[in-house]
């Protein structure tokens, strides 16, 4: 029976192994939704994909509410699983969302992309922006000429860039900004 700790080393090594010629960081417990909903991994690359995995010891229970908070966020969403759901797991996600399955194997974990995940249209702006510090929406805001925005708090100054860019130019900036972050969690 596969623990969420063997499947996590197994798709962080995947990844690693997938991105080694790219800029690219991996975040692990990545709070979504302002904290409703947290991703195990997250991958941010050329694009921010979310991976939630549900080990043979888990249940489903949870994954509705993660659904919804992940295709608000993410550009790519993948599900990795053990033995236990690798059968019914379709039946449970959207055709969108790529399947993997970690497998034991001679005394070893292998990982198995069972479908590709294909780009998610459900994103939205403000759940983009609650991944960002104050600091960082500020900077955006101040880099493009927006006055007004001293002692406004998160909240706000979000609206203020839905107001004033588009849904592409938060995605690039909010991506970009996570994946350079210093004096973060490593």
């Amino acid at each position: 029976m596969l623990k969420d700790n063997d499947i996590r080393v197994t798709l962080i090594d995947e990844l690693n192994r997938i991105n080694a010629q790219h800029d690219y960081r991996i975040i692990e417990e990545l709070a979504v939704c302002d904290g409703e909903a947290r991703v195990d991994v997250a991958v941010a690359n050329g694009r921010l994909c979310g991976y939630e995995i549900k080990s043979d010891a888990d249940t489903l229970e949870r994954l509705a509410l993660q659904q919804k908070c992940y295709d608000k966020t993410f550009d790519t969403v993948s599900i990795v699983v053990g033995e236990k759901f690798k059968d019914r797991i379709e039946e449970c996600i959207p055709n969108y969302w790529g399947i993997y399955v970690v497998y034991e194997y001679a005394g070893r974990c292998k990982i198995k992309r069972k479908r590709a995940a294909k780009v998610n249209k459900n994103i939205e702006a403000n759940s983009l922006l609650e991944l960002l510090w104050k600091e960082e929406i500020i900077k955006l805001l101040r880099n493009a000429g927006i006055k007004g925005i001293s002692g406004k708090n998160r909240r706000l100054l979000r609206q203020i860039v839905i107001d004033n860019f588009t849904l592409k130019e938060i995605r690039d900036y909010t991506r970009e900004t996570i994946k350079s972050r210093q004096n973060w969690r490593d």
